[in-house]
Formats: structure tokens, C-alpha cells, sequence
């Protein structure tokens, strides 16, 4: 209907158009060639082309032209020889009921419905007619199926914006998912690399062969970084059909003895203590993981490769994950810190939806303590198993 509306000048609907168009012409016909007896045409005949031509703009004017209508009919009954019961008529006053129903808001629309029932009763009081109940029967019924289809649209209209919202939010969810994925790959692979570039730097100009260890790191952390942005993007490109777990498998806590062993081969004095922690879902998995990644690449980030504990330890209904490092040397302090701080807001986002909670902050040392609980329920071994 909008397309429809948008060819005609003024927004006008071309259904409307062509409706007033049809029964203006049944109208002025009938009256012109005598087929109705209507009289003296200098009435009627304005009155039938008015009645019908402002048909034309019953939706944007609903109201407005139900009181002409019923004004127009008045008038015939008063000055031409009584009612018009032709089917232009009719069919004007039916289309006009329907209209204020459908397209008015509840007190225009019972204001609509009035001046079309009171139009027509008064219209069978002058023509000292007895249709009172037929009228507010058929009219009535119109206006009600107007009312019916307008709650309708309604919930229509409401029920596509619903979508249309639901879509937005698992867009911007998954938007952020793949950000908080980018992010603790590229920047955990990117840190030890530059650290180890540094390294590697600074042997070559004394010793080339001391260069040899980090350059074997910046390559290890090269392509674990590769192969994590490629399962990722295996994800993001599998079709619904395509079988997902064919993928490589997510990182999970058997992959943390690597990352620990990566941390010290880059030159981390890294003390780790991984209790036994049962069987997990993948998705807790990769949460135990993520964290562990992010709060060891925060600690080589601000603090340089200082003494450094993690702990990632199970009781009963809970795991908790623990980072804690010495303060930094006095280089590294008075470095400036260009750090955005998305890391620790995507380990509260991964947190925040597992469940858990998370407490971080300086330590009494001067360095820095990261602490994470996660609850571990049910649903995650009955996953994993």
C-alpha cells in the first residue's frame, strides 16, 4: 500500500483513487442518464460527485470526510426527494464506517462511527424511516471488522519491530563476542611478539646466537595466532548446514600447560599451579582459557616480565582463576600507558555471562591482582560428557 501510495501526487492511495473514481461514475451516470430517479439533479448530481470524489482521501482524512459524507446526506434527504438508497450510497457510508475503524485512534473513531450512525438516523427520521437497527446492525458490524483489522496491523507492525529488534541486539551480541575473540588472540600473540622482537633486537647487535630462543618464540606465537584467527574465521564463514564440529576444536584448559610454557620461553618468571578441574563444557572451557591468556598478557603488558603466579583451581561448585604479579621495574613504570582496557572488559563480559564474578586491582606490593570465580553447574558436565 505504501508503493501504491507513493505514485500518486500528495501520497494519495491509488485503491482510494480508483475506488472514488468507480463510484463517482456510477453515481453522476446513473443520475445523468436517468437510471436514477433522483431530483432536481442541480442536488443531487453535486452531491453524488462530491460523495464519492472525497473517497479519494478517506485515509488521510478520515474523519473530516465521514462528517461530509453524513452532512451530504442530510442535505439530500432535506432538499431532494428524500434518502439516497442507491448502491453508491451504501457503499460510501459503508466504506467510510470501516475507514474511521481502521484508521483512527480510539476517540476519533467512536467521533467517526457517530457522525456516520447519527447521519444516518437522522437522514431516517426526516424520511420518517424505521432502519434504526438495521443501520447501527450493518454500520456498527463495519466499523468493528475496522477496529479488528487496525488491532491487527498493530500487533503486525509490533511483532516485525520485535524482530527487527532481537535481530539488532544478537548482531551487536555477536559483534561483540568476535571482538572479545580478536582481542585476546591478536593481543596476548602480538604482546609476547613484540616483547620477544625486543629481545631478539637487542641479541643480534651483542650475541646472534642469544637471538635465536626469541625469534623461536615470535614464530610459535605467530602461528598460534594464525591458527585461532582461522577457526575463527572458519566459524564466522560455516554455513548452517556445514558441520561445525569438524572444526578444530576450541582452546580449552588442556591447552594451558602451552601457554604457560609460552610465557616462560618468552622470558616470564611465570610460577602456574592447575589443580585438577573435572570435566567442563567447551564453552567454560574456552572461558577459563580466555581468562588466563588475558590476565598473563595484562601482566607482560604493564608490568614486564616480573615475577608472576596463576592459579586456576576447582571446589566443589566452583573455579576460580587467579593472576597475580609484582609490581613493575622502574622503566616500565614511568612508560605511558596506551592501553584502551578492552582486555579486562572482555574478561568481565565472559565472566558477567557464565555467571561468575570477578575482582581485580592493585596488590599490597604495588602490583596487580586479578581474581575470577566462576560457578560451575550441572549443565556443564552433563555437555561435556
Amino acid at each position: 500500500m505504501d508503493r501504491l501510495r507513493s505514485r500518486m501526487p500528495g501520497g494519495l492511495s491509488l485503491v482510494d483513487v480508483a475506488l472514488a473514481a468507480a463510484l463517482c461514475v456510477l453515481a453522476v451516470g446513473g443520475l445523468v442518464t436517468g437510471a436514477v430517479d433522483e431530483r432536481p439533479l442541480v442536488v443531487t448530481l453535486p452531491i453524488a460527485a462530491v460523495s464519492t470524489a472525497v473517497i479519494a482521501v478517506r485515509t488521510r482524512f478520515p474523519v473530516p470526510v465521514a462528517a461530509l459524507v453524513a452532512l451530504l446526506a442530510v442535505a439530500q434527504t432535506v432538499f431532494a426527494n428524500g434518502q439516497s438508497e442507491t448502491l453508491w450510497s451504501l457503499v460510501v457510508f459503508l466504506v467510510m464506517s470501516y475507514t474511521v475503524g481502521a484508521e483512527c485512534d480510539e476517540g476519533p473513531a467512536l467521533l467517526g462511527l457517530g457522525m456516520t450512525l447519527g447521519g444516518q438516523f437522522l437522514c431516517q427520521w426526516l424520511d420518517h424511516g424505521s432502519d434504526y437497527a438495521f443501520d447501527a446492525l450493518v454500520f456498527g458490524g463495519v466499523w468493528l471488522f475496522g477496529r479488528g483489522t487496525r488491532s491487527w496491523r498493530k500487533q503486525a507492525t509490533y511483532a516485525e519491530q520485535h524482530r527487527h529488534d532481537l535481530a539488532r541486539i544478537s548482531v551487536a551480541h555477536e559483534r561483540a563476542r568476535i571482538a572479545r575473540e580478536l582481542h585476546d588472540v591478536v593481543a596476548h600473540s602480538l604482546s609476547v611478539i613484540a616483547v620477544q622482537a625486543d629481545a631478539a633486537e637487542a641479541a643480534l647487535l651483542k650475541d646472534p646466537a642469544r637471538a635465536a630462543a626469541p625469534m623461536r618464540a615470535i614464530r610459535g606465537s605467530a602461528r598460534d595466532a594464525l591458527g585461532d584467527m582461522r577457526q575463527l574465521l572458519h566459524v564466522l564463514r560455516a554455513e548452517e548446514d556445514q558441520a561445525v564440529d569438524a572444526l578444530v576444536p576450541a582452546r580449552g584448559v588442556a591447552d594451558l600447560p602451552q601457554l604457560v610454557a609460552t610465557m616462560r620461553e618468552s622470558g616470564m618468571p611465570l610460577e602456574a599451579h592447575l589443580g585438577m578441574l573435572g570435566a567442563l563444557s567447551s564453552g567454560m572451557e574456552l572461558t577459563v582459557y580466555r581468562i588466563v591468556q588475558e590476565g598473563l598478557t595484562n601482566a607482560r603488558k604493564h608490568a614486564g616480565d616480573v615475577p608472576t603466579s596463576l592459579r586456576v583451581t576447582r571446589e566443589d561448585r566452583e573455579l576460580t582463576v587467579e593472576v597475580v604479579n609484582a609490581a613493575p621495574g622502574e622503566a616500565r613504570a614511568i612508560q605511558e600507558d596506551s592501553s584502551t582496557g578492552l582486555g579486562l572488559v572482555g574478561v568481565r563480559e565472559r565472566v558477567g555471562a557464565a555467571g561468575g564474578r570477578v575482582e581485580s586491582g592493585p596488590s599490597a606490593d604495588g602490583g596487580f591482582r586479578l581474581v575470577v570465580w566462576l560457578p560451575v553447574r550441572d549443565s556443564d558436565e552433563l555437555i561435556a560428557s
